[in-house]
């Protein structure tokens, strides 16, 4: 019996020793590579969305027609405080009892880039303020202008 315990005490060793000496070794290296950032003009719309928006500013993507200016009185954009490019921009209901859809649309100018506009659908709660993005991107060292504006607000049919 203590023949089978050294035996396997023995196997146990040369196979830790084994896995220890056939340790690849790694190479370090410390030098970072530096990504340089697209030109603006380069920019997917898909690219220019991330970076106009935080995740808690999506909404919902937008191509719709527009449902009404019925509760256009009860919402607006509204600036916030500055929060190092621009202000903050949030949609903000002053309706107490409805809940309302409405579809904001951004505008920019990149020079050189296609993309002009994205258009979102938010869904605003009575009495609610919710951010929608920026008043500026600053990207890569310039500043670019961000417009939007409500351009359809109506009550959501409660189901």
């Amino acid at each position: 019996m203590m023949r089978y315990v050294y035996t396997f005490g023995l196997l146990v060793f040369l196979l830790f020793l084994s896995c220890k000496n056939g340790k690849r070794e790694t190479i370090n290296d410390d030098a970072k590579t530096e990504v340089k950032p697209k030109d603006i003009s380069e920019l997917s719309y898909q690219e220019i969305f991330y970076l106009l928006h935080e995740e808690n500013e999506y909404g919902i993507d937008y191509h719709g027609e527009v449902f009404g200016q019925d509760a256009s009185k009860k919402v607006s954009l509204i600036n916030l405080d500055p929060n190092g490019c621009g202000n903050g921009v949030a949609l903000q209901s002053t309706e107490g009892e409805m809940t309302i859809k409405t579809a904001v649309k951004v505008t920019f100018n990149f020079p050189g880039n296609p993309a002009k506009e994205i258009h979102r659908l938010y869904t605003v709660k009575p009495k609610e303020t919710i951010p929608v993005g920026n008043s500026k991107l600053c990207y890569n060292g310039s500043e670019y202008i961000i417009q939007r504006e409500v351009v359809s607000a109506g009550y959501k049919e409660e189901t």
